[in-house]
């Protein structure tokens, strides 16, 4: 049978204009020009082409279910969002036709393609409304949950520095009446209070973590960044014997604060979780890959089990004890400033040897 004979089949069946014809398997026979208007295919593209061309993502089982359903119904109707050349989505409504022939032999497909009903234009404009009322209460919520953490964690530090200083005045002004059990006990109370103080500490600083970072008006030189990183940990890198090698670093999309806390916290966490008698030793590049700069800090620490290279971003996930000093949250921090920032971190590691922390983030307007 033609193709001629085809499209009088679908115009006898249907009383809308035909857009396009498909054999029986679901592979496009003809281009009408409302393909190129609609979804910017030319007649050499389309022709020959599966119908998963339009498909979203490119299903193939979904057509195979349309095209089934049309052979069994006679006619298939649906609404449904179809993929245009350039990436972007339409919304359609479509008939799916069988076409057979005299002898009721399947001969292929039309499909119709009309746009979008008074009806869907309504549901689409009251979903896109929802999401909007959806949109503005997260943010709400999220600003709120800071304000209450910027809060606690401000109330909360001043019974703390009390209790801590009350802990110091009694070890210096009794610690001579006290037995060993005592002294011990006095030395975890110190101990506990100390990593409250520094858990309150962290607490807010995640709060209050790349609040501007996600403007792409903002930018930082991420040399001047890791400089006022180094300064902040200068006791730290003295005390363990750290040793930094640093490439030249990029100007990046996100607010200098932010970046500055984020080298802290991969400087901070390599110097710390360091192997017992090698002196820690950080390496930090960075890599350009399209549109965004890929930063690595690079260690000779502990290094981490693979099972928990997702666990260790989560706040209060700390894969070793309280032999280390930390508070669980650094690594959180330094995943919210990323994200807020338009970016992504991840490890890569292995015990015994070391980690790699690689973040990527927007380049500058000027790199």
């Amino acid at each position: 049978m033609t193709q001629n004979e085809l499209l009088g089949l679908l115009i006898a069946r249907l009383e809308e204009p035909v857009i396009v014809l498909c054999g029986r398997t679901g592979i496009f026979a003809s281009w009408h020009p409302a393909v190129l208007k609609q979804f910017g295919y030319t007649a050499e593209e389309f022709i020959g082409q599966g119908m998963e061309l339009l498909d979203v993502i490119g299903d193939s089982q979904s057509v195979t279910r349309e095209l089934t359903e049309a052979e069994r119904l006679g006619q298939f109707r649906q609404a449904r969002f179809l993929k245009r050349k350039d990436g972007s989505c339409l919304e359609v409504e479509m008939v799916t036709t069988a076409l057979r022939g005299a002898s009721g032999t399947l001969e292929g497909f039309g499909r119709v393609l009309s746009g979008a009903t008074p009806e869907m234009e309504r549901k689409l404009d009251l979903s896109n409304e929802r999401f909007r009322r959806i949109a503005a209460e997260l943010e709400r919520s999220n600003e709120e949950l800071e304000e209450f953490a910027r809060i606690a964690s401000h109330d909360l530090s001043a019974p703390i520095t009390t209790a801590r200083w009350l802990t110091d005045l009694m070890a210096s002004r009794h610690s001579q009446q006290l037995d060993q059990d005592g002294l011990t006990c006095l030395r975890q109370l110190s101990a506990s209070l100390e990593r409250m103080s520094e858990l309150i500490e962290a607490v807010l600083a995640h709060a209050l973590a790349g609040k501007g970072a996600i403007s792409a008006q903002e930018e930082a030189d991420a040399d001047a960044a890791l400089n006022a990183a180094v300064e902040n940990l200068r006791r730290d890198i003295a005390t363990s014997g750290a040793t930094l090698e640093r490439g030249p670093l990029p100007r990046l999309h996100i607010q200098p604060q932010a970046l500055t806390q984020l080298f802290q916290n991969l400087l901070s966490n390599a110097i710390k979780y360091h192997r017992p008698g090698v002196p820690p030793r950080v390496e930090i590049s960075a890599a350009r890959e399209g549109d965004h700069w890929k930063i690595r800090v690079r260690d000779n620490g502990l290094g981490i089990e693979k099972d928990w290279f997702e666990r260790i971003f989560l706040p209060l996930q700390r894969r070793h004890g309280s032999h280390v000093k930390g508070s669980g949250i650094g690594l959180a921090t330094c995943k919210k400033i990323v994200s807020r920032a338009g970016g992504e971190i991840w490890v890569q590691s292995e015990v015994g040897i070391g980690s790699e922390f690689y973040f990527s983030l927007p380049c500058a307007d000027e790199q």
